[in-house]
Order: C-alpha cells, then structure tokens, then sequence
C-alpha cells in the first residue's frame, strides 16, 4: 500500500515539474513580448508625430495602454502558475520525504512550544522530528494556529466524530488537498504578512468630503483627456491641459497621506491576498457531503455573494493602489486622479465587508487543518480511527506503534489499561523500550484526541486530558537540579488533576535524581497518591521493588521490557510482557562501552 501511495506522489511531482518547465519559457517570451511591444508603440508615436498626424499618434497611445495592461495581465497570470506549479511539485516531492521519514526541511512550529505544558516536550509535539512535522500541511497563519491548538488540548466526543467524518471524505480528495495547500503557500514568503491588512480592514473611513471627490472623478479626468486631444490636434493652446494637470496635482495632495497608508498597510500583504482568493474559489466550487464541511462552506457567502468574488475585487483595488510604485501609474494619475477612485473603492469595500472577512480566513485555517488530516489518513491508510468511549479512564490499542519510527523498525505492542487509580508499572533494563512505549502511548492518545487517525489496528480512549514527566533536566541559569526539575514536574502534575477532567499520567524513570532509598520510599509515596486521585496511567522505572506494590494497592499492574544476552550481543524485542522485569543489561553495556568491570 505504502509503495503504490509513493508512486502517485512520484507520478505528480514529474508532472507539475514538467509543467513548470514549460511555464517558465512561456513567462520569458511573454517579458521580450512586452519590451518590444512597448518600443513599438513609441516608434509608431514618434513616425505619426513626425508626420503630424494625430489620428496616428492617438490610436498608437490607446494601442500601447490597451495593449500594455493585457500584456501585462497575461504574463501575470503565467507568473502565478508557474509559482503554483512549483508549489504543487514541492508539495508532492514533501509528502516522499514524509514516507521516507525525513522532516529536516519541514516547519517545525518551534513558535508553539510551550516549555510548562502538560506534554509538548516529552511528546515531541513541535520542534525537530516532531508529530506536528509529520501532519502539518497548512500554509495560511490561521491554519498552522488552529493545527497548534488541535494538538495542544484534547477536543470533546462530538468535535471528533465531526473530524472522523471530514477527515475520512478529505482522503480521497487528493488534487483538491493540495490544490489547497499549493494556492496557500504561494502567497506565503518571507515579505508577506497580513497582520496590518487586517488592522487597515479593522480601521473606520476617515476621507471626507466623498461626494465632492466622487464629483471630481467624472469631472476632472474627462476635461483632462479631452483638452489633450485637443491640444494634439491644434484646436487649444497646450497650456490648458497643463493646467488642469496642475489642477489634478492638487487634488491628488489632498489625499496623499491616505493613499500612503493604504500602501504601505497592505503592499506587503498583496501575494497572500491572491492565495486567500483562491483557496476560496476552490472551497466553494467543491462539493461536501459531511455536514462539518458543509457548514464550513457556507460561511463563504455574504448576501448571497461568493466570498471569493468579493475578496477578488479588494485584491483587484489595492493591486492598482499598489502600482504606485510603477512610473506608468503616476501618468495615468496625473491624467485621471485615480488615487482618489481606488481609495474611495477601497473604503467602499470595506464598509460593505470588514464584518465577514475574519470569519472567512479562520474558516479557510480550519478547513486547511482538516485537509492536514485528511492527507495524513490518506498517506497512512491502515493508521486507525480511534473509538471515544463514554467510559472515564478508559485506553487500550491493538498493535499500537510510534507514528515517527519507520513501519521497517517499528515493534508494535497491545495493551489494556483503564480504571480510576489505575498505574501500569513498567521495568525494564537500559534501552529496552520503556520509554518508547510512554512515547508511543501519549502520542496516540493526543492524535486520537484531536480527532485524527492513530498508529495502531485498534484504539479506545476516553475524555482526558494527557500529562508527561519525562525529560526533566536541570537549568543551571536558575540554579535547579535535575531532581528539584523532577519534583516541580510532578507538582504540577498533581496539580492539574483538579477532577474537572481524568488526567493520563506518563512518569518516565520516577525519581531517577536521587539515592536508591530515597528514590524508593518517594516512589512508593507517588503511586499511592496517584491511586488515589481523578488519574491513571503508566510509571517507568528501574527499581523492580516498587512491584511489590500491586499485593498492597488495587489497580496496579505490573508490566516489563526485557532483553536476552548471547555471548557478547543484547537482544532487545521492544515487546510489552506481563510482571516485573527478570532481566538487566547494565554491567554488560558498560563492557560494550570499554569499562572494565570488577567482579
């Protein structure tokens, strides 16, 4: 299955690299085509002026600005899919590097991270190598916050299902996925940002004296163009259109400040708006037949006009606002003060909209989030969709793995463990897979959690919040020792079962930075508060004599991972068994190392 889902991902990253090719030559002939048409018009304007003829010198003018902006309009558009085709190509060639297990060049949400939460570190939520690397397919802001927040706390029973059945009709939906991703990511740069469009949108109209200005554009531009022809042609003095130029250029100081702004707010946003534009488009043109998808569809309408229309006309105005920084633009204002058109079409715009906007991208996040599922399922095709049970203190799983190791290394293993109070505790020698397997537990528990599918033939879990205490270290900024780190950890971990919702529990290596009698006698004091409490989950530990503790609580089990030695060699088999640990591989590693041992 693996080998023929790498196989598409081959087939479509050569075709939208073949197709980018050819992309790229076209873009080139259309940019000579413009030079030359541009040093045409000129010597067309010059031969007819030369002869005086003004008929000639008005059609090569008109000639030159129709031809000129349908010029340009097309090589744009050449431009836009050539950077969609290179999306689309990169976005394939990463989903190859995701079924080799490589996430180097992968964002790793580093900006996430929150060093106290219950289990971003020990998860390895974010950062390198991190679950979030393996499903993030996001590419709008709003998208890779709300996959942040997916995995962060777990969602309720309803919100899951609702994912279940979106994720399950997104599958399929290969070219629609990634469609999504690729209008996404090609208005993503290291320029753009949206921050101060939305601030501009957010901001109240403040130009007065609009049915003045409104006056003016009908007015001034046609007396303007008018008195020019005439002049060409003889019939008025060239100063009369160099008047009403100056005229013009008074007009224009009036609102200066105000176009500045707009630019300024939202030149650096202009790719992004393109990319909102079309992931639109595409969300309104498909069909849904999950209700969650369906609602989140519908919110694309606004008086029963598409959204994708409506954000196509703000891109339109503040595409030509932004022309600014071309020369060309500057003539044409001079001529035909379209500051002040594009401004008022811009304050138009967002009297009639600025309400919706926001709603429209959080939605586009949302659904991009879904579609991150919906391509992590269709990549891992026997990963299972977990059951939620109404039962509290409820996780078992067939066959359950780490989605981050290789299917060719990674070594399964079923449990059942559930009940209030409940602890699975595991020993085990050194490398021998205890902490794998809390890994493993965890990190299903939260895909399953945030309604996605997890690595296993079978999954149970219950409403419950996940807590980890396992790479405790110490900070010697603030003078903490491994084992006060420790300490901190599991207060907090206590403190979190506040009984508003059951608590799973991870504690890898309990106690590990202090003596053996110590570490024994707080060991024994933690499970019998935790068997006690709103929680139940699983501690690791070396000191097989904490086993003895199952013949004093109830709902403590004892579980083990062992290895064998032959002759020079340790044998691990990564496999969860029943009872406390028989076999240890301490003194023979340290031999492995070169250490001499003593007997």
């Amino acid at each position: 299955m693996t080998n023929h889902i790498k196989e598409q991902f081959e087939e479509r990253f050569d075709h939208f690299q073949t197709r980018n090719i050819e992309l790229k030559k076209l873009s080139t002939q259309y940019a000579w085509g413009r030079v030359l048409f541009f040093f045409a018009c000129i010597a067309g304007v010059v031969i007819m002026a030369d002869n005086r003829i003004s008929e000639g010198i008005a059609f090569f003018i008109i000639t030159f600005l129709v031809g000129f902006l349908v010029l340009l309009k097309k090589h744009q558009k050449i431009k836009l899919e050539q950077r969609f085709n290179e999306e689309m190509a990169l976005i394939n060639e990463e989903e190859i590097q995701r079924l080799d297990g490589k996430y180097n060049d992968f964002d790793q949400g580093t900006e996430f991270i929150e060093p106290a939460h219950n289990y971003h570190i020990d998860l390895d939520i974010f950062g390198k190598h991190s679950l979030y690397q393996l499903i993030n397919r996001t590419s709008t802001s709003f998208g890779k916050n709300l996959l942040a927040k997916w995995l962060s706390k777990p969602a309720p029973k309803s919100s899951i299902l609702d994912r279940h059945t979106a994720i399950k009709e997104l599958g399929p939906k290969l070219d629609w996925r990634q469609k999504l991703q690729a209008h996404g990511r090609s208005g993503q740069d290291e320029k753009t940002e949206t921050k101060h469009l939305f601030e501009w949108i957010k901001e109240d109209n403040n130009l007065k004296g609009k049915s003045f200005y409104q006056a003016l554009l009908v007015i001034m531009p046609l007396a303007t163009l008018a008195t020019l022809i005439l002049a060409i042609m003889g019939t008025v003095s060239s100063g009369t259109p160099m008047l009403l130029i100056v005229v013009n250029m008074v007009i224009l100081g009036t609102v200066f400040n105000r176009a500045k702004d707009i630019f300024e707010k939202t030149i650096s946003s202009n790719a992004a708006l393109k990319a909102y534009e079309a992931q639109i488009r595409l969300i309104e043109e498909e069909n849904f037949d999950a209700v969650y998808l369906s609602s989140l569809k519908k919110k694309f309408v606004h008086d029963e006009m598409r959204a994708s229309k409506i954000i196509k006309q703000l891109q339109h105005i503040l595409d030509n606002l932004h022309n600014r920084a071309n020369m060309m633009y500057h003539i044409f204002n001079l001529l035909f003060i379209i500051d002040v058109y594009w401004i008022l079409q811009a304050e138009k715009w967002k009297e009639n909209t600025k309400a919706d906007i926001e709603p429209w991208f959080e939605a586009i996040g949302e659904l991009e989030c879904l579609a991150s599922l919906g391509a992590f399922h269709f990549a891992k095709p026997d990963y299972a969709f977990p059951a939620i049970s109404e039962t509290p203190f409820t996780i078992n799983g067939q066959e359950v793995g780490h989605p981050m190791i290789k299917e060719t290394s990674r070594v399964n293993n079923t449990f059942d463990f559930s009940g209030k109070g409940g602890i699975c505790l595991i020993t085990g020698s050194n490398m021998s897979g205890k902490s794998t397997f809390l890994r493993t537990v965890g990190v299903n528990a939260v895909l399953g959690l945030m309604g996605a599918p997890v690595c296993a033939e079978g999954f149970t879990v219950s409403n419950l919040k996940v807590f980890t205490s396992m790479r405790t270290q110490d900070d010697l900024e603030e003078s903490v020792s491994s084992f006060y780190a420790e300490l901190k950890r599991l207060k907090q971990m206590i403190e979190s079962i506040d009984g508003s919702i059951p608590v799973l529990f991870m504690v890898d290596e309990v106690l590990k930075g202090t003596n053996s009698e110590d570490r024994h006698k707080g060991a024994i004091a933690l499970i019998r508060q935790l068997n006690k409490a709103e929680a139940f989950g699983f501690v690791s530990t070396h000191d097989i004599g904490l086993g003895n503790i199952t013949n004093e609580l109830q709902g403590v089990k004892n579980y083990s991972f062992n290895s064998i030695i032959e002759g020079d060699e340790i044998i691990f088999d990564y496999t969860l068994t029943e009872g406390i640990c028989k076999s240890f591989n301490a003194t023979k590693l340290m031999q492995k190392m070169g250490i001499q041992i003593i007997d």
